[in-house]
């Protein structure tokens, strides 16, 4: 596999050389941050002979025709629930705040992303991130009292519409095919991006992206909100609704919430933070995030919103023994599959250790029974069924990547160990927090670092506990509404 920076450096380029206006609903261009799940679709950018390059050419047209087919197919399948879609009339909205419906969304509690900002006034405009319908997502969500306006958009139109978009899409992909083929302004490499690039152009994800923005636009123009509230993290449809803003609808304050911890090797959030004008607004989850935005000289203004994470100290009483550390895997079935591994792998060893492995919320019980049927869950490693503050209690560590999870446990003074194979800091939320985080790359490093951490750790628990609990109290503030204020 390429490196990461050297796979974002020429993404970005090619994008600019080709148009970024025309692509930038396009997914293949946007490395949020380098987790398996995003790299794996770069994995064949190594072959750059000529038989590669030609063999990629040659079968571009039919995987474009294949992706164009299989959205139209999924139109027609799907017409019923398309064209339920309907842009609400008839009600003030003063803010329309973007979030995501996932697996981790409880109907009965409130927005994961933004819990009770949302008023009476403003409406919730869900992307379902799930497999499944509108219509169940929406009953479910009925049921609760914390959404008087939410709208659920779909990642499909009407047939006519899907084939009028797809049209434009594939222009723009034989473009890129024409380009890789004429142009000597790109490098081999740059040329095999812009094939796999010309495919992606009619795939779901970028199609769902144009939807997206298709359902937006409708709801901005029927409805004329003060302002729009969009997450950060570095995805290709915050830059498409940015550039909404900016050149359709200037008189709507653009607010974007940093809500999730945020990684040095995170490119899209970076990508996404430059094209903010001054009339927008950053909007950071704790002091420690708000700075770094602050160091960064952006045309935004940066303003202190708070997470729904903030909690208060705890400054728990821990039993010594057994030792207990916690597994906090990221959201999708890569990091899953790597965590398991690790903690099989370690109670199957000498350590004397309680382990605990915790499922990321947004993963549903369908999708992880393949990888967690494999593990031998007993006395020694067992599967999470408890709240996370729960577990945090427990714990005297964490191994974490870039799960907010290894954050969350400063304030109970649960020590973090950061495990990443590759071996670099690129993924470490606590990274910009200035705190040595330990790092090892497998089960053997990992006997190695936790040998003299654990010495370490009941020397000067108190010491440590103290610096845990500074950072704690600093990553996430208590949620300030006044921040959505206009400016």
């Amino acid at each position: 596999m390429l490196e990461p920076r050297l796979i974002e450096y020429h993404l970005s380029k090619v994008q600019k050389e080709i148009g970024e206006t025309s692509t930038l609903a396009n997914t293949y261009f946007r490395l949020v941050k380098p987790i398996e799940e995003n790299l794996k679709v770069y994995a064949n950018l190594e072959k750059l002979n000529k038989v590669s390059f030609f063999t990629g050419i040659i079968l571009a047209p039919l995987r474009i025709s294949i992706e164009i087919l299989k959205s139209l197919g999924i139109a027609a399948i799907r017409f019923r629930e398309s064209s339920g879609f309907e842009v609400p009339e008839g009600i003030q909205i003063q803010r329309i705040f973007v979030s995501h419906f996932t697996h981790a969304q409880l109907p009965s509690g409130p927005d994961v992303f933004f819990d009770q900002l949302p008023s009476k006034n403003d409406l919730i405009f869900y992307h379902n991130n799930t497999l499944l319908s509108r219509t169940k997502i929406f009953h479910e969500l009925s049921q609760g009292n914390y959404r008087p306006n939410f709208l659920i958009t779909t990642k499909s139109l009407g047939i006519r519409q899907t084939l009028q978009l797809q049209v434009r899409n594939l222009h723009i992909a034989l473009n890129m095919l024409k380009t890789a083929l004429k142009s000597r302004l790109f490098t081999p490499l740059e040329q095999k991006i812009l094939i796999e690039a010309s495919i992606s152009q009619v795939s779901r994800k970028t199609l769902a992206n144009q939807i997206n923005l298709f359902r937006l636009d409708a709801l901005l123009a029927q409805n004329k909100p003060t302002s729009l509230v969009i997450t950060l993290e570095g995805h290709a449809f915050e830059s498409l609704y940015t550039e909404l803003i900016h050149t359709k609808y200037p008189e709507v304050q653009l607010l974007a919430y940093q809500h999730a911890p945020i990684v040095p090797d995170q490119f899209g959030l970076m990508r996404n933070l430059l094209k903010l004008k001054t009339n927008d607004v950053v909007l950071s989850s704790g002091e420690i995030t708000k700075d770094f935005f602050a160091s960064l000289g952006l045309s935004a203004t940066v303003r202190l919103l708070g997470s729904p994470k903030w909690q208060p100290l705890s400054q728990d009483s821990k039993e010594s023994y057994p030792t207990t550390v916690l597994g906090a895997a990221e959201g999708t079935l890569e990091s899953l599959q790597k965590f398991s591994q690790l903690f099989q792998d370690l109670a199957t060893s000498d350590l004397d250790l309680k382990l605990i492995l915790r499922v990321h919320p947004a993963l549903s019980a369908k999708e992880t029974s393949g990888i967690l049927s494999k593990l031998n869950f007993g006395e020694r490693l067992v599967l999470s069924n408890q709240s996370l503050e729960r577990d945090l209690k427990e714990s005297h560590f964490c191994i974490y990547r870039s799960s907010a999870v290894g954050i969350e446990g400063l304030r109970h003074g649960v020590f973090p160990l950061y495990f990443n194979p590759n071996g670099d800091q690129g993924l470490n939320p606590l990274y910009f927090a200035k705190l040595e985080v330990p790092v090892f790359r497998d089960l053997s490093e990992f006997k190695d670092l936790f040998s003299s951490i654990r010495d370490l750790h009941s020397k000067v628990a108190w010491n440590q506990n103290e610096v845990l609990l500074n950072i704690g109290a600093t990553y996430y503030s208590k949620l300030n509404p006044s921040a959505l204020n206009r400016l």
